[in-house]
């Protein structure tokens, strides 16, 4: 069975993807050196090896989310309900705002607005101490450095 959290965080890649190389290829047609040739964008595409161009967008959004999002695990001596406090106000200075705390599962997003669109509102960062090890899931950058800082109050606590 497909995992409908990669599956939605493929087709935001592939999209993403697709959005950014169209980007690039009209901003190099209009503001390259094409640009003082007759040619017009029509002929352009129809020249290009598209399929191909398509091909590797559609490869790479679906790869994308396999590498880009981590489940990071932190092997801890005791439970984190005391150094709960200490975790929120660490991922409150990296700009994450507590979302909700339910059955020992913290979820965290960005306060960015625009930090949140560009990673395509998949921005969300899961805390779960219900068990040892403790789980920081989310996008890799994020994650790992977060899950990092929780390693460090835990081993300061200890």
């Amino acid at each position: 069975m497909i995992n409908t959290r990669y599956l939605r965080r493929a087709l935001k890649s592939i999209l993403m993807f697709c959005i950014i190389a169209c980007l690039i290829y009209v901003a190099g047609f209009y503001f390259g050196a094409s640009s003082n040739n007759q040619i017009t964008l029509k002929d352009l595409l129809l020249t290009s090896n598209l399929k191909l161009l398509v091909i590797f967008l559609l490869v790479f959004g679906l790869v994308h989310p396999l590498f880009g999002y981590i489940k990071q695990r932190i092997y801890v001596n005791h439970p984190l309900d005391g150094e709960k406090q200490d975790i929120i106000r660490r991922f409150a200075n990296a700009n994450f705002k507590l979302e909700s705390d339910d059955n020992k599962k913290m979820v965290f997003r960005h306060q960015s607005h625009i930090v949140r669109f560009t990673r395509l509102y998949e921005d969300r960062i899961e805390v779960d101490y219900s068990s040892n090890p403790v789980t920081v899931d989310g996008l890799r950058r994020d994650a790992d450095r977060l899950a990092r800082a929780i390693q460090e109050i835990v081993q300061h606590e200890s």
